[in-house]
């Protein structure tokens, strides 16, 4: 994010990124990433834009998902260094830079608070919007998994995003798009050095080349039309043995559906 603290540290192992807002995970720094994918040819109506104000102009930050006519759900480390002031939802148009498509003001911001930059875990956060997305064929909203739902190791999901195409740049103007197959946890686990908890998954190709990248954080993975992840962290973009690592929605939904309820509550 826009002036965020870009802190490394040096390892034997590759840096871990975590988009940009460079949040830093134990020993390792963090980015997020779709790299080696293609251009979304499908219609993907639930995936915005969130976008920074700063004194230089309105830049795309983080990617993010409709989940109802007030909400979209990202990641805890796209909103904790922002404000509601500054960011605004960019929907329905799958060009970065602002042209068509509606934006909205941020009426409201919130993220797990058990979520620390440290280590990345419970990376989730919705934001509300002011007023209400006005449902089109370009701007739906994506149903969340169900609780405990099982999907099989090395299944396919999709991820979507604006972010860089290569490690370090540049971002891409079109949405984008790649398919990744689910890694298992315990694999996951032995090759990104012991980080991972049950509120992540990861997915990636063994000999890496397709992943999610820089600006990509927020962003949905997809699996049979339901929104099983959002994209959090990973070891530099597209390495081999490194899969990017998403927040799991599924282990998630306590939190967010209790804070959907209060939402709900106080709008009454």
């Amino acid at each position: 994010m826009v002036g965020a603290l870009i802190i490394i540290y040096v390892l034997a192992v590759a840096p871990v990124h975590l988009a940009e807002a460079r949040s830093s995970r134990n020993n390792f720094t963090a980015t997020p990433r779709i790299v080696g994918g293609q251009v979304a040819l499908g219609n993907y109506p639930y995936i915005v834009s969130l976008m920074t104000d700063t004194l230089f102009g309105r830049y795309h930050s983080c990617g993010g998902s409709i989940i109802n006519q007030h909400t979209i759900i990202t990641a805890a480390h796209c909103l904790a260094p922002s404000s509601a002031g500054i960011l605004k939802v960019h929907v329905g148009e799958k060009l970065r830079k602002v042209a068509e498509g509606t934006v909205y003001d941020v009426h409201a911001i919130h993220y797990h608070p058990q979520w620390t930059a440290a280590t990345q875990d419970y990376d989730v956060g919705l934001v509300r919007i002011k007023g209400s997305f006005v449902y089109t064929d370009s701007v739906q909203p994506i149903a969340l998994v169900e609780p405990k739902t099982k999907i099989r190791d090395g299944s396919y999901a999709t991820v979507l995003g604006w972010g860089y195409t290569s490690d370090w740049g540049p971002p891409s103007d079109e949405l984008r798009m790649a398919k990744v197959p689910i890694v298992r946890q315990s694999t996951c686990n032995r090759q990104m050095g012991g980080l991972i908890t049950k509120r992540m998954l990861c997915a990636g190709f063994k000999n890496g080349g397709v992943d999610a990248c820089q600006m990509d954080s927020g962003g949905p993975l997809v699996y049979k039309e339901k929104l099983i992840g959002i994209v959090s962290w990973g070891v530099g973009c597209a390495q081999r043995s490194r899969p990017g690592v998403y927040a799991r929605v599924g282990e998630l939904l306590p939190w967010l559906n209790s804070t959907l309820q209060k939402q709900y509550n106080e709008s009454l």
